[in-house]
């Protein structure tokens, strides 16, 4: 019971940025300090304005180049605005630790974006983009990405991405990638990989050399097996392979005595190969 509860904590843990238990406008920006709802009131305030979230209204398009002006602000979400491109004036906003933007379907992010040295967080739900800039790469202190729902027909990072040494999470859902670049071997502090519903095929060569590897989630691609090179991948707490083609697993995967959770519902395995994977790992916990 207390290894169900330990793994258990280590899924939370790992998947937080996924998450909506920590509130960002509750987690950045000096304590008790407001919450604007719109741009035209956070500028007569600017100097004291640190929080902006302008949920499902229009954004009056000579304002929004303004926003550049509150040099304070650190924790800014846009969400439902009816607009395609951030301005320009984004690049200004040189303290924001979080950022996200929900239904507005953005084709590109704005090659400026590497002047926001100090976020940490990026967020992107239902944009339409088929890549991220090269000068992501300049987001030093990025530590999580997450990718939902984008509309583009396929999706691809650049080879930058791997100088993001503090990206510690990368969750993508409902993005069709395209082929992922060798700079993903480059990750030194990421623990935890979301793929889900991406179209994969295979797991990818690059995602097996992420030693810090602690969780993976592979779940609604299109496996049919699940190719060694996972095993790799000896740090690996959580693996989950949820909703794919499986029907077996090399008894290889014995060799990832680390691994605490396997999920592997929604395929078809029998209950022998079952039997043979929890004899492979006593100390894991697999779920089918």
């Amino acid at each position: 019971m207390n290894r169900l509860l330990l793994s258990l904590l280590l899924f939370c843990s790992l998947n937080a940025f996924a998450q909506e238990d920590l509130d960002p406008f509750d987690k950045y920006g000096p304590p008790g300090s407001l919450t604007f709802t719109n741009i035209k009131d956070a500028l007569k305030d600017s100097k004291n304005t640190y929080k902006l979230k302008i949920d499902n209204q229009p954004i009056d398009p000579k304002l929004f180049p303004k926003i550049g002006k509150l040099e304070q602000l650190q924790v800014l979400q846009l969400n439902s605005n009816g607009f395609t491109q951030l301005p320009s004036e984004f690049k200004d906003l040189n303290n924001l630790i979080y950022f996200a933007c929900m239904e507005n379907p953005i084709t590109s992010l704005p090659k400026d974006i590497g002047n926001l040295s100090m976020l940490n967080e990026l967020h992107l739900y239902s944009p339409n983009l088929d890549s991220l800039p090269y000068e992501i790469a300049f987001l030093g202190k990025l530590k999580e990405l997450e990718i939902q729902n984008n509309k583009a027909d396929t999706f691809y990072f650049p080879n930058s991405i791997g100088y993001l040494n503090n990206l510690n999470g990368i969750l993508l859902y409902n993005t069709k990638l395209d082929t992922l670049p060798s700079s993903f071997a480059e990750f030194k502090k990421l623990k935890s990989l979301t793929m889900s519903r991406c179209g994969i095929k295979d797991v990818p060569k690059t995602v097996a050399k992420i030693n810090s590897l602690e969780m993976l989630i592979l779940d609604d691609n299109k496996l049919v097996e699940l190719n060694k090179r996972v095993f790799k991948l000896k740090n690996l707490k959580y693996l989950s392979l949820r909703n794919n083609q499986l029907t077996s697993i090399s008894e290889n995967i014995s060799v990832m005595q680390n691994l605490e959770v396997l999920d592997l519902r929604g395929n078809t395995f029998k209950e022998f190969d079952i039997a043979v994977l929890k004899a492979l790992l006593p100390k894991c916990r697999i779920m089918n």
